[in-house]
């Protein structure tokens, strides 16, 4: 990444693919695949507004709630979704990342805080399933270091439970 270069700059110069079916994949608002889409202005880690998805054709209190929850206490979360992403790239630069020779791509976490991840990703979209628990949604990003498969966080109670690959933030499980 370019010292003049945005993040969104990089990350559609770097894996353009991505982007290929962007304005098919995921329309501004509507239901496509039994699955309601729109934009929600949340306003973490450089991001203006991210895509909703909700597995469902329409929204129930609970999603309701849940959303309103997101967008007034967005920052109470932070620092827990910083601290997973962290440790989670902690444990990548250990296990391969620091074999690459690119210290802006991939800082050593040792050296740095929590902070470092603030330039490194951008989320996405945060999805829900179709019957879901209060606090229960997915967040995916797009990162500098896991482009091929993406980043993902599972959420509970507003809680970060699981940091992982994109499918992480999608793979989410309607409560029965």
């Amino acid at each position: 990444m370019g010292a003049q270069e945005t993040f969104d700059e990089w990350h559609r110069r770097e894996y353009s693919s991505q982007y290929i079916w962007e304005n098919y994949t995921y329309p501004n608002f509507g239901i496509s695949d039994d699955q309601l889409v729109c934009r929600l202005p949340i306003r973490i880690f450089n991001c203006d507004d991210c895509q909703l998805i909700i597995d469902n054709e329409e929204i129930s209190e609970t999603h309701k709630s849940t959303i309103d929850s997101i967008l007034k206490n967005q920052e109470s979360f932070i620092e827990d979704i910083r601290k997973g992403i962290f440790d989670y790239y902690t444990f990548l630069w250990n296990d391969y990342l620091n074999e690459f020779e690119d210290d802006i791509k991939y800082p050593n976490p040792i050296n740095n805080d929590a902070q470092i991840i603030d330039s490194m990703i951008k989320p996405k979209a945060i999805h829900m399933a179709g019957k879901i628990d209060e606090g229960y949604f997915g967040i995916c990003f797009n990162s500098t270091f896991e482009g091929d498969h993406g980043l993902g966080i599972e959420m509970r109670n507003y809680k970060v439970k699981k940091v992982g690959a994109e499918s992480v933030g999608f793979n989410l499980h309607s409560v029965e």
